[in-house]
């Protein structure tokens, strides 16, 4: 008999030479599941909170509505490495890719500080929808020209 991982192929999100952004995180109570390290269905919303402060951080004040329009995600691939626990520190990288005319991506790597590892890697994809109109609309070219601005700036 097989044994089973044999069979299983792994999702690879490859990274990118650098990222424009990182932020730290401790994993809370509420990330833990019953065996007592950070549940799988954790690392999105992770991921989540580093997409919101990266977007403040290109200096939006409501990053749930801007550029007349709402960020809403169409896909995302979570690739898990290791575990981490209650307290431990994470840092969370992301850096956007694939900018196209109605999309975008944004890379992340999650690495546990505390244990000196690599946590998880995960791609979204991102869209501007209007909700008004019920469309989503072209990336701004103003988001655009910030995107342009941090990353010029992490260059020096």
């Amino acid at each position: 008999m097989k044994q089973q991982d044999e069979n299983v192929q792994r999702k690879h999100i490859d990274l990118p030479e650098s990222f424009i952004f990182s932020t730290e995180y401790e994993v809370l109570y509420s990330d833990v599941n019953s065996a007592n390290h950070l549940g799988a269905d954790r690392v999105l919303p992770i991921a989540m909170e580093a997409q919101l402060r990266f977007i403040k951080r290109l200096g939006y004040t409501d990053a749930m509505a801007f550029e007349d329009a709402g960020l809403i995600m169409a896909h995302s691939e979570v690739q898990y490495l290791s575990e981490a626990k209650y307290g431990e520190k994470l840092l969370i990288e992301l850096t956007p890719s694939n900018l196209g005319r109605k999309s975008f991506n944004l890379v992340y790597r999650i690495q546990n500080l505390t244990q000196d590892r690599e946590l998880a890697r995960v791609v979204t994809t991102l869209l501007f929808f209007d909700y008004q109109a019920s469309c989503v609309i072209e990336v701004p070219e103003t988001f655009r020209d910030r995107i342009a601005k941090v990353q010029a700036s992490n260059r020096c």
